[in-house]
């Protein structure tokens, strides 16, 4: 009986414990918006020049190691405007080098993940993965300017992975 008594104690004292620990909710998650051009293979999906706009979010697990997920609208242009545009979205992991950088700072990092791609008129979807890389340069104390490379990694029709890539130049914003 006097260790259940303990152990309903303990677990009544233990949620106070943990409300004298220091937290600052700004270091557990951070958002961004971008924008994006790049490249593709012609005999993949997406192919021809890229354009797209997004934005997502990563929150830590530990130390710089990220998770996260994005949702954006793709055009694959200039021809043929009615048939290569839809939505794209990812998750990753990423590991941030500096991941509570300063005002003034940079904040390297790295990232890879699953996407999918959903036309919005003609098609069938397709599963790539991508990874990637990039910084953030904090301008302020809660926002950065995010620049950052990603290379989509398509399926090869015939042979599995990996096939033709489609390689991506974004910019945009974070905050935290």
């Amino acid at each position: 009986m006097k260790k259940l008594v303990a152990a309903a104690v303990l677990l009544l004292i233990l949620p106070t414990l943990t409300l004298a620990q220091k937290t600052d909710p700004q270091d557990a998650w951070q958002g961004y918006a971008f924008l994006g051009a790049g490249t593709g293979a012609r005999e993949c999906f997406p192919c021809g020049t890229i354009w797209h706009g997004g934005f997502g979010g990563e929150g830590f697990l530990y130390k710089g190691l990220g998770v996260g997920a994005e949702a954006g609208y793709f055009h694959l242009g200039p021809y043929n405007f009615n048939y290569n545009e839809g939505l794209i979205v990812s998750g990753d992991f990423s590991y941030h080098f500096r991941r509570r950088a300063l005002r003034g700072q940079v904040d390297p990092f790295v990232l890879i993940g699953p996407s999918a791609y959903f036309p919005t008129s003609h098609g069938r979807g397709a599963l790539v993965g991508n990874f990637g890389g990039g910084a953030n340069v904090w301008l302020a104390r809660r926002a950065a300017l995010r620049l950052e490379i990603r290379d989509y990694v398509n399926p090869d029709r015939y042979n599995g992975w990996p096939g033709p890539h489609s390689v991506s130049f974004r910019f945009g914003v974070t905050f935290r």
